[in-house]
């Protein structure tokens, strides 16, 4: 019945619109309607191939909206995991940002590689670290993330968890990186952003001193993620009840990967 309901749907928008059925699916997840996407994927009408403006497939926009139907759906299509958007982002990148593993998960199940580098040089682990997603930073390592890979700038993993605070990615990091006190291109190490940004907890766990009387900062806090056991688009195309996702565009200049140090 599902099934059904997505192809009448995606008939629907077919005589309703003289856009191409690739540019109804990226469409249907930019509004998130996976009934609609499902449709055009299950019809054959739209492909999992397809490709936006800015470079980016289905399945980066699905795991940014926190689409899991659609995204197991996309795989099972043949849908490139490794594909790279303009600026070199792979859907990995993407499922860093989620405090909730599933996506890292799902995707390194599917063969994406941890390893992956942007334009900026920086690799899923690095945009977890930014984040601080502990959680699936642990899932990337443990799928052969480089914790010692650093980014075009010299930045090392370590360095992005200090600049997020998030102590539990900045304790992970230091125990997993081999030169915790590596500086950046900019002569700085993961303990000075972390000092720079106030983050005295950070600082401490990296072995820095702390003053007394420093000005503390303390890291944005972020909701509880959505247990294991949640079910999968629990509110259709968006991501399941509690996780923290932040919903912004890889061209956004809050992104994390304009960040600097």
């Amino acid at each position: 019945m599902r099934r059904l309901a997505a192809f009448a749907l995606a008939g629907m928008m077919f005589t309703a619109s003289a856009q191409t059925p690739d540019e109804r699916l990226f469409e249907a997840i930019t509004e998130s309607k996976p009934m609609v996407a499902e449709g055009l994927l299950v019809s054959g009408q739209a492909s999992p191939r397809a490709r936006a403006p800015n470079g980016e497939t289905p399945l980066h926009r699905v795991v940014e909206k926190g689409m899991r139907n659609i995204a197991v759906l996309l795989l099972q299509s043949g849908a490139n995991v490794g594909a790279r958007a303009n600026s070199g982002e792979t859907p990995l990148h993407l499922a860093a940002l989620h405090t909730d593993p599933w996506f890292a998960e799902l995707l390194l199940g599917a063969r994406a590689d941890p390893r992956a580098r942007n334009d900026a040089g920086e690799t899923p682990l690095h945009w977890a670290a930014l984040t601080g997603n502990a959680v699936t930073a642990q899932a990337l390592l443990a799928r052969g993330a480089d914790p010692d890979q650093a980014d075009i700038r010299g930045n090392l993993p370590l360095h992005g968890a200090a600049d997020s605070g998030d102590v539990p990615t900045v304790r992970l990091l230091a125990a997993r990186t081999r030169l915790p006190g590596a500086r950046n291109r900019e002569g700085r190490t993961a303990v000075d952003v972390a000092r720079e940004r106030g983050y005295l907890e950070a600082v401490a766990v990296l072995g820095g001193s702390v003053q007394r009387g420093a000005a503390v900062a303390t890291p944005e806090k972020r909701p509880a993620t959505a247990s294991a056991g949640a079910a999968p688009d629990s509110v259709p195309g968006k991501p399941a009840t509690g996780t923290n996702f932040p919903s912004m565009d890889i061209d956004d200049p809050d992104h994390p990967r304009f960040k600097t140090y």
